[in-house]
């Protein structure tokens, strides 16, 4: 573990280093900034997508309808099995009559119980899924499992629209995934080009700290603070833009949200270890090939 006092050095000697060459840093931090903001919309449209699926997801219910002339101890039966159930989070029952209501408000049309010569419609179960058990193939396997029941007359689970919206979801993911490699690898590249620029422009104070005994890694340190500071900074900057952008398009689209506190960490976490892994490969390359 790191000394205070260590620690200090690190971050003093990082932003010398950051402030000694200023024109080639302020660029470094920008163009990072720039490419941490591509990654951010992304994020952005990510975190709303996924707030918007997981509304969606409550909303897939499964409908069992019970078998006719079912008295009431079977009943209570079949609502016991279905609590019981691990993929079941709640359970409503929706009497024969209760479904004849809300189907009728929709219809609106006078006289309709008497046209269709009685309520044709059964009782039934409506089912919220635990959020564990909400894709298409449990909510398939759930259907099949409780449709051979001897109460259960149909499961009805609306599947299609399950299955889409759940190839849906798997699609933003991988597409984010694939945007943030991509800017991954422009970071690590600005890091390291700036921090090589950095470190043969202080060849002498290398080879000044060699001579007098300090190891390797105590040299490479203040190299690596600096391209941690850059990336840090690249990712407030990035944050501070897109987070005004966000406040411009929520006047205009409702329900758009900013990113929440674990994502904002994980996009500064993820700036800044791509910053340490930039300084940490051209450190080591440009050392090496001077033979310092």
């Amino acid at each position: 573990m790191m000394r205070p006092r260590t620690i200090r050095y690190l971050w003093a000697e990082g932003w010398r280093g950051f402030t000694r060459h200023r024109g080639l840093t302020s660029t470094a931090v920008v163009t990072m900034a720039a490419s941490l903001l591509v990654l951010g919309v992304f994020m952005v449209v990510t975190y709303n997508v996924r707030q918007m699926i997981g509304d969606l997801q409550g909303r897939k219910e499964v409908m069992v309808y019970l078998a006719n002339d079912l008295d009431e101890e079977a009943r209570i039966q079949v609502a016991d099995r279905l609590t019981m159930h691990p993929a079941v989070d709640a359970t409503e029952f929706v009497s024969r009559e209760q479904a004849w209501e809300e189907f009728a408000s929709e219809i609106e049309v006078e006289g309709l119980l008497d046209a269709a010569g009685g309520n044709p419609l059964p009782d039934a179960f409506r089912l919220v899924l635990d959020e564990d058990h909400r894709d298409a193939r449990t909510i398939q396997g759930l259907a099949v499992e409780i449709g051979a029941w001897d109460e259960v007359d149909e499961v009805v689970t609306g599947g299609a629209w399950v299955a889409r919206l759940d190839r849906f979801a798997h699609a933003v993911l991988l597409f984010t995934m694939a945007i943030g490699i991509a800017v991954a690898l422009s970071i690590v590249a600005i890091v390291s080009s700036t921090v090589r620029l950095t470190v043969v422009a202080r060849r002498d104070l290398v080879h000044v700290m060699r001579s007098v005994g300090a190891s390797e890694t105590f040299i490479r340190l203040p190299f690596l603070s600096e391209g941690l500071i850059q990336s840090f900074l690249a990712s407030i900057v990035s944050l501070a833009l897109l987070y005004g952008a966000v406040i411009l398009v929520s006047d205009r689209i409702s329900g758009v949200a900013f990113l929440s506190p674990l994502w904002i960490g994980g996009f500064v976490g993820f700036a800044i270890l791509l910053g340490f892994a930039g300084s940490a490969l051209s450190v080591r390359h440009v050392i090496r090939q001077a033979g310092l």
